[in-house]
């Protein structure tokens, strides 16, 4: 389970992020759009390859293991770029003019600070990446990977479960190398400078494994955010975003059952509830990349009459998803340390110390994921 979850991860986050608008926008500025293109066609051949290696490498195969190794170093690499990408965009987009809103600058002008002679050390690091691609792709043939092309009718990116997640904090569900994140998400959500006009929104967004609704649950459960907010909401969206279903969903958690399925009824009772309130509203695990839709969900919440400074936390494996409902600065979760992984295994096995070598062999193949740490002790 580890090496396969591990193949779908390394190529998970760099798919993620090509489909990113913002990086399609920067992309283009740059003139990396080809090069970003060609990277996608690339990984999408790899991709072929996944069921085969994770097969074989659960058999003992080490080439197939060195394989996926250089999977997910060239993985690591493009996430590296596409994050510099992201903090010039972040950087060179915005700047305040005369004291007054903000300047939006034209990507594609001379004076934007995005062309730069850093930019052809960046080109290079990207047609390395896709060279890395090229060279794997073959290698994947020497060491006898079969590609086994998905069904067309197959939705990419979403192998997984079905769950519904509450807000609630389990004995297993420790928090360990996220205290940081906590604090610093709390700060932003509690911090009366950063309300805007409008519901503000903060996206935590990241690969499978990675722990964001445990950090949504904790973020949740803060005494900061007791204190700040009148009222706090937790609803599960999952694959089906349909925007009276949430706010069915919003409105059973204040009053109890609810009958009606009227969009009318359903936001003539939520104004009843949190009109004049200042309220948080964590939507978890997110899907839908459609902006229309999320677009009719933020204009009903706008009608409720709410106090200012109500504010959202969306959860999503999506770079698309993120990008099209986030208004706060994106907190950016870091992989945990082997020790970090080595304490939460030990945590749910009640380990008393004598199995801690093989423990932390464990917690190595972890790769820095909270949540495999918790999957590799019930595997």
């Amino acid at each position: 389970m580890v090496v396969e979850t591990l193949l779908t991860f390394a190529t998970d986050v760099i798919l993620t992020k090509l489909t990113d608008r913002a990086f399609d926008q920067i992309s283009v500025a740059w003139g990396y759009k080809d090069e970003l293109r060609e990277l996608n066609e690339s990984l999408s051949i790899l991709q072929d390859f996944l069921g085969d290696a994770a097969e074989k490498a659960q058999d003992g195969g080490k080439a197939v293991e060195r394989w996926v190794k250089k999977l997910k170093d060239i993985a690591d690499e493009a996430d590296d770029v596409f994050e510099e990408l992201n903090y010039e965009r972040l950087r060179g987009e915005v700047e305040p003019h005369n004291g007054m809103g903000k300047k939006i600058l034209n990507l594609f002008s001379t004076s934007n600070p995005l062309f730069s002679p850093q930019n052809e050390n960046m080109a290079h690091r990207i047609k390395n990446i896709n060279a890395s691609m090229e060279e794997l792709k073959k290698d994947a043939v020497v060491v006898g990977l079969i590609a086994i092309a998905k069904k067309k009718d197959a939705t990419p990116q979403r192998i997984r479960e079905d769950r519904e997640t509450n807000a609630f904090i389990g004995k297993d569900e420790i928090i360990i190398g996220r205290k940081d994140a906590v604090s610093d998400i709390v700060t932003t959500l509690t911090n009366s400078s950063m309300n805007q006009e409008n519901l503000s929104v903060m996206a935590i967004a990241g690969m499978p494994g990675l722990g964001k609704t445990t950090l949504a649950k904790s973020v949740y459960n803060e005494g900061a955010i007791d204190v700040y907010f009148n009222q706090k909401l937790w609803v599960c969206v999952s694959d089906t975003f349909n925007v009276n279903s949430i706010l069915a969903a919003m409105l059973e958690l204040l009053s109890g059952k609810v009958a009606t399925t009227s969009q009318q009824a359903l936001l003539t009772g939520l104004r009843e509830k949190l009109s004049g309130i200042r309220y948080f509203l964590v939507l978890d695990d997110v899907w839908n990349e459609e902006s229309e839709k999320w677009e009719r969900l933020m204009s009903c919440l706008s009608k409720l009459n709410s106090a200012p400074g109500s504010k959202i936390i969306v959860t999503t494996r999506s770079g698309i998803v993120a990008s099209l409902t986030e208004t706060l600065p994106r907190p950016k979760l870091d992989l945990l340390s082997t020790d970090e992984c080595w304490s939460i295994l030990k945590h749910a096995s009640c380990s008393d110390g004598s199995l801690e070598r093989i423990g932390r062999e464990i917690a190595k193949k972890c790769e820095g994921l909270p949540l495999m740490a918790q999957g590799s002790y019930h595997e």
